[in-house]
């Protein structure tokens, strides 16, 4: 009877310990505590995003950077790229007092009063990568797609009554996709039990560049869950910039030169399936 049963449990626990092989699940939801790097900038140093100061070419937004949440998945499959998802909440908003008469982009804007400005860099990443086979240290490469989900928007008064200008990052009616190389590497610390990684987004064309990058570390608590699911808490640090240059492939974008830099901590809380 007894052989039965350890016959019974084994059998039980052989598609268990198969489905982890063939199938790691890994997620995370936290919070960003974001700072905008200063000196920050759109347009040619036409919209300066952190200064107050207004002169005859150059409007200060006094923006900050506001904090906001993150969430990511990645599911790892043999003899299929992984995929990861990963969305970022990256608001800026500011409001100054100030007469705007400015063309943009061809389009004549006069508004003034308190003039309310949100650039959103919020954005979803699917990324498709592949791993190397190193001993210690796990390295993946690949592509990651990012969806831009926002825009540049300023409400203030125009003849007397609020309006708003809105700028979504669109091509028509579809989200701005920027298409990104991607790599990444993580080791755990003997003994200690913490799992430490990095990973770089990069999109590097000359004078312009964006780059995306997190070092962080992940720790799972010791519970007799572990087997099923390891959870536990990531931290770390994230760095976003944004460079246009006044050139882009052979193409004058002297217009659309632009530098935006966000950085800061992020806690969180994570699962590993």
């Amino acid at each position: 009877m007894k052989k039965l049963i350890l016959a019974a449990a084994i059998a039980a626990t052989v598609p268990m310990a198969s489905a982890k092989v063939l199938i790691n699940i890994d997620g995370g939801v936290g919070y960003n505590i974001n700072s905008l790097g200063e000196g920050s900038h759109l347009m040619n140093e036409t919209f300066n995003l952190t200064s107050k100061d207004v002169t005859s070419d150059s409007y200060g937004l006094n923006m900050e950077a506001n904090n906001g949440l993150y969430g990511w998945a990645s599911i790892s499959l043999p003899l299929l790229p992984d995929v990861k998802l990963k969305y970022e909440s990256l608001v800026l908003e500011g409001t100054n007092n100030f007469t705007l008469n400015q063309e943009v982009y061809g389009q004549q804007y006069t508004m003034d009063g308190d003039i309310a400005s949100t650039l959103d860099l919020s954005h979803l990443d699917m990324a498709l990568t592949i791993g190397l086979p190193l001993p210690v240290v796990d390295i993946d490469f690949g592509l990651n797609v990012r969806s831009m989900l926002g825009g540049f928007s300023a409400t203030g008064d125009v003849s007397g009554e609020r309006e708003t200008v809105e700028a979504p990052f669109q091509i028509g009616s579809t989200p701005l996709i920027v298409p990104m190389g991607y790599v990444s590497a993580a080791g755990t610390i003997p003994g200690a039990g913490v799992k430490v990684s990095g990973e770089l987004s990069t999109l590097p064309l000359g004078d312009t560049k964006i780059s995306d990058w997190n070092i962080k570390g992940t720790w799972y608590a010791p519970l007799p869950t572990n087997m099923l699911v390891k959870v536990g808490l990531e931290g770390g640090y994230r760095n976003f910039s944004m460079v246009i240059g006044d050139s882009t492939l052979g193409a004058d974008t002297s217009d659309f030169a632009s530098d935006v830099g966000v950085s800061g901590f992020f806690l969180g809380a994570t699962a590993h399936f």
